[in-house]
C-alpha cells in the first residue's frame, strides 16, 4: 500500500466513523429525519408538456437534506453530528467551528409533504392541468427506520389549450382600445392556458392603455373570463374591462406643468425655491446653478400639453440617474384640474458631492506578468463644467519583492509597476448622426481615456506602454450593455532587456516577433448581457471583438510595397481577436453552482505574422485555473526545459471551463469547491515549441485539470477571497503520464489571495 494512502487512512476512517455515529437517537418518538425525495409522473403526455409538469413537481417538492451537495445527500452528515454531539450548554454560543459547521436537523415535519402536494396541485392547475392528483408516501428501511425518503406521485391529464379569444362590443374608448390591442397579446389559439400568461398579458394590455394617456388604468381593471364548457381540454377566453370602474380611471390625462426641484434635501420644499429658470417648457427651481438647465431638460421626456405616456415616464428616470450626480430622483404626478383632465409633474433631484477620493489595495496578476500587492488612488469630479461629465485621475502601482541573492544582470532590486490614467465620461452620445443623438430611448455615454504605465521586471525587461481610447457605451435596458471604441491605441515599447530574456527570444523567432510588433491601433466592440442579479438561474454573457491595423494597412498600401509597414517609425500590428465569457448561476452569484465557459482566439495577418504579446492569451492564476501558476500552462502540450515565468507560455487560442459550488457557512463566511480545466494553443506550428499548435483530435489530451477549495470573506463593501488550488493533470506527459500522483497533488498546491469572486 502506498505510503501516502497509509498516512491518510486513519483520517478517512475517523471521518466515516463520525458520520456513522447515530444522529437519530436524539429524535423524539414522532420525529423522522428527511433523507431526500423522488418524483414519479404519470401522464399520457410526452415531450415539452410532460417536462413542464415534471419541472413543477420537482421544484415544489425540492428540499435539501442535511449536508447535501446540490440537493442530494452524498456527504457524511458532519453538520448534523456537530449539532447533536457538540451542542453547547444553554446560554452559550459555542465555538467558531461549531457555529460554522453545525446544521439543524431537517425533519419530515419541516418538509411537510402534504402541504407540498397541495402546492403542486395548485401550480399544475395554474399551468393548465386542471384535474391533477398528487399524493406521497414515506420510504423507510429496516436498517434506518427513523430516516425516510419522500416519494411523490403525480398524475396529470392533458392540459387545457386556448380555443378562442373574444371581445365584447365596445361602449366607450377603453373598450375600443381593449379590442384593438387584444390581437397583439400572447393569447393565441392552441397555446396552453396558464395563469402566469394571463397575468402578464393583462399587464401588457393595461400598459398599452396607460400609454394612450389613461394614467390611473391598471391590470386590475381588466377581466379575462374563461369558459371550458365547449370541447374537452379546450378553453375560450373573453377579454374585457371590468363592468364597474371609477370615473377618474376612464379619463385621459395631459401634462399641465413640469417643475424640477434641485435641492440638497428633497423633503424640505422651502429650500432655495426663490431662484427659478424657465426653459423648454420646464420650470427649474432650487439649486439652479448645480447643473446646466439644458442638461436637465434633455433627459425629461414629458412636456406641457403632452398626453401622459408611461414609456416617457419610465424613460425619464434612468436618463436622469445615468448622470450619476444625483443621490435620488423622484417623480410625482398630481391632478390639478380633474374637469380638464390635466396633471402637474414634479421632479425632485437631490445632488451628490461632486468630488470623491478613492483608495484601493489588492493582490493581482497583470497581463505583463507582474504579480503581487498593488494600490490605486483615484480622484473623481462627477460634474465637470456643470454638465454631469465625469473626470477621473488615477495613479496606480505595485511591487513584487524579491528575496535572496540577485543576479548581476537583474534590472534593479525589486520588480514593480507604476502608471497614471485619466478618463472622461460625457453623459450623451457625441456622434455626427443626429438620429442617434436625439434617440432618448438610448442611455448613452461618450468615453475617452489616456494612460501610461512603466513596468520593471528585474529578471527580464523594462517596458513602457501608452494607451488611449475613445468610444461609446449605451443601453436600452438594465440587462444589455454595448461598448464600442472606434479608436483604441496601445503602444508597448521594450526599454531594456536582460541577457536571459534575450537568450529566450533570440532562440525563438515566433516569440521575438510577438515582442517586436506591439503597436496596436484599431477598434473594439463589447456586448454584455447580465441578469445574474436574479435570485435563481442567473446568466451572464460577454462577447468581444477587437481589430488592429486595418485602416493603417489600407493607407500604407498606397505606393508602398515593402512589408512590414510602419507607423511613426514602428511596425504596427494587424489582427482580429474575439472572445466569449459565459456564466450560469443556479442560485445567486454568491451561493449555488456556477459554471463558466471562456473561449477566445486571435488571428494575425497582413502586416503581422504573430499576435502581439500583450494580446495573447494565458492560463493559470487566481482568476483562471487556480491549481497552476499564471502563464505556466501550454501552449498545447509544450513544456519548457526551465520555467521562465512569462515569456513563451502564451497562445492564440484559449479554452477554459470552470465549475464552482458556493455555499454559506456563516453570515460573513462562504465556502467554495471548484473543478477547472483548460489550456492555450497556437494557431500555427512553432518548431521551437513542439505540441503547441491547436489540433482538434489532440485537444482533450492537452487539457490541464485542477481542483481545490476556498473561503470568501464577504464584508458587503468588498470580498476577500482565498483559494487553495490542486493540480490534478498537466497538459504534457513528462514520462510518468499527465495525471499527478496522489501525494504530488497536495505537495504542489497553490495558494491564491485575491479581491472579489473569480467569476
Amino acid at each position: 500500500m502506498p505510503r501516502c494512502i497509509v498516512k491518510i487512512l486513519p483520517f478517512a476512517i475517523l471521518l466515516l466513523l463520525s458520520g456513522a455515529c447515530s444522529n437519530t437517537k436524539f429524535l423524539t418518538d414522532d420525529q423522522m429525519l428527511y433523507n431526500g425525495r423522488k418524483v414519479e409522473i404519470k401522464s399520457e403526455e410526452k415531450g415539452k408538456v410532460r417536462k413542464t409538469a415534471t419541472e413543477i413537481a420537482s421544484e415544489v417538492s425540492f428540499a435539501e437534506p442535511n449536508n447535501s451537495l446540490m440537493g442530494k445527500r452524498v456527504m457524511p452528515p458532519v453538520g448534523l453530528w456537530f449539532y447533536n454531539y457538540k451542542k453547547p450548554e444553554e446560554g452559550e454560543r459555542g465555538g467558531f467551528l461549531y457555529r460554522s459547521l453545525k446544521e439543524n436537523p431537517v425533519l419530515i415535519s419541516d418538509v411537510n409533504p402534504d402541504l407540498r402536494c397541495r402546492k403542486i396541485e395548485t401550480d399544475l392547475f395554474a399551468n393548465g392541468f386542471f384535474n391533477p392528483q398528487v399524493s406521497f408516501k414515506l420510504d423507510t428501511s429496516r436498517r434506518m427506520p427513523r430516516k425516510a425518503d419522500v416519494l411523490y406521485f403525480v398524475e396529470v391529464q392533458r392540459p387545457y389549450r386556448i380555443s378562442n379569444v373574444l371581445n365584447q362590443l365596445p361602449t366607450d374608448s377603453i373598450d375600443e382600445l381593449v379590442n384593438k390591442f387584444t390581437p397583439e397579446l400572447n393569447l393565441k389559439a392552441g397555446n396552453i392556458f396558464t395563469l402566469e400568461t394571463i397575468r402578464n398579458e393583462k399587464k401588457q394590455l393595461a400598459g398599452k392603455i396607460v400609454e394612450e394617456g389613461y394614467y390611473f388604468f391598471s391590470p386590475e381593471e381588466i377581466e379575462v373570463i374563461a369558459d371550458t364548457s365547449q370541447l374537452l381540454h379546450t378553453i375560450d377566453l373573453l377579454v374585457r374591462k371590468k363592468q364597474i370602474i371609477d370615473a377618474h380611471i376612464l379619463k385621459k390625462y395631459t401634462i399641465n406643468k413640469v417643475e424640477v426641484r434641485v435641492n440638497q434635501n428633497i423633503y424640505n420644499t422651502s429650500e432655495n425655491l426663490n431662484d427659478t429658470i424657465f426653459i423648454d417648457g420646464i420650470y427649474i427651481t432650487g439649486k439652479t446653478g448645480y447643473l446646466k438647465p439644458q442638461v436637465i431638460t434633455r433627459s425629461i421626456l414629458l412636456r406641457p400639453g403632452d398626453v401622459y405616456a408611461e414609456t416617457k415616464h419610465r424613460g425619464t428616470l434612468p436618463l436622469l440617474n445615468n448622470y450619476g450626480v444625483f443621490e435620488s430622483v423622484k417623480m410625482q404626478f398630481a391632478v390639478t384640474d380633474s374637469s380638464a383632465q390635466k396633471m402637474d409633474l414634479l421632479i425632485e433631484l437631490k445632488p451628490k458631492e461632486n468630488v470623491s477620493l478613492n483608495v484601493e489595495g489588492a493582490i493581482q496578476s497583470k497581463s505583463t506578468g507582474f504579480a503581487g500587492p498593488t494600490s490605486e488612488i483615484s480622484i473623481t469630479h462627477g460634474n465637470i463644467a456643470k454638465t454631469a461629465s465625469r473626470l477621473q485621475l488615477k495613479a496606480f502601482g505595485g511591487f513584487e519583492w524579491q528575496w535572496g541573492k540577485h543576479s548581476e544582470n537583474d534590472l534593479g532590486a525589486n520588480s514593480f509597476n507604476a502608471g497614471i490614467n485619466s478618463s472622461i465620461a460625457i453623459p450623451k452620445m457625441i456622434v455626427p448622426f443626429k438620429s442617434i443623438r436625439e434617440n432618448k430611448a438610448i442611455i448613452g455615454k461618450t468615453i475617452g481615456s489616456l494612460g501610461f504605465e512603466f513596468v520593471n521586471n528585474i529578471k527580464y525587461y523594462r517596458m513602457s506602454s501608452a494607451n488611449a481610447r475613445f468610444g461609446y457605451q449605451w443601453r436600452k435596458n438594465q440587462k444589455i450593455t454595448h461598448q464600442f471604441y472606434p479608436f483604441n491605441l496601445n503602444s508597448v515599447s521594450l526599454l531594456k532587456t536582460t541577457p536571459e530574456f534575450d537568450s529566450i527570444v533570440n532562440s525563438n523567432p515566433y516569440v521575438k516577433k510577438s515582442f517586436e510588433e506591439q503597436q496596436i491601433i484599431g477598434t473594439e466592440y463589447n456586448f454584455t448581457y447580465d441578469n445574474s442579479g436574479r435570485k435563481r438561474s442567473g446568466f451572464y454573457f460577454q462577447g468581444t471583438i477587437a481589430t488592429s491595423g486595418n485602416m493603417l494597412n489600407l493607407i500604407s498600401q498606397v505606393g508602398n510595397n515593402e512589408r512590414p509597414y510602419k507607423f511613426l517609425g514602428e511596425v504596427y500590428s494587424q489582427f482580429v481577436k474575439t472572445s466569449v465569457d459565459t456564466r450560469f448561476y443556479t442560485n445567486t452569484t454568491k451561493e449555488g453552482l456556477v459554471i463558466r465557459l471562456y473561449a477566445g482566439t486571435g488571428f494575425s495577418y497582413g502586416n503581422s505574422s504573430v499576435m502581439p504579446y500583450v494580446e495573447q492569451f494565458f492560463s493559470g492564476g487566481s482568476n483562471s485555473l487556480r491549481g497552476f501558476v499564471a502563464r505556466s500552462l501550454g501552449p498545447g502540450s509544450y513544456k519548457p526545459e526551465e520555467y521562465n515565468g512569462i515569456i513563451d507560455q502564451t497562445g492564440d487560442i484559449k479554452l477554459e471551463v470552470n465549475t464552482e459550488y458556493r455555499f454559506k457557512m456563516t453570515e460573513m463566511l462562504l465556502g467554495a469547491l471548484f473543478l477547472e480545466t483548460g489550456n492555450v494553443w497556437l494557431l500555427n506550428p512553432d518548431e521551437n515549441r513542439p505540441g503547441a499548435q491547436f489540433k482538434l483530435n489532440s485537444m482533450i489530451e492537452q487539457l490541464a485539470v485542477g481542483t481545490g477549495a476556498g473561503l470568501r470573506f464577504d464584508f458587503d463593501f468588498f470580498v476577500l477571497r482565498t483559494d487553495v488550488g490542486l493540480p490534478l493533470r498537466f497538459p504534457y506527459n513528462d514520462g510518468g503520464g499527465n495525471w499527478n500522483e496522489f501525494d504530488e497533488v497536495f505537495s504542489k498546491f497553490r495558494f491564491n489571495l485575491a479581491i472579489g469572486y473569480p467569476f
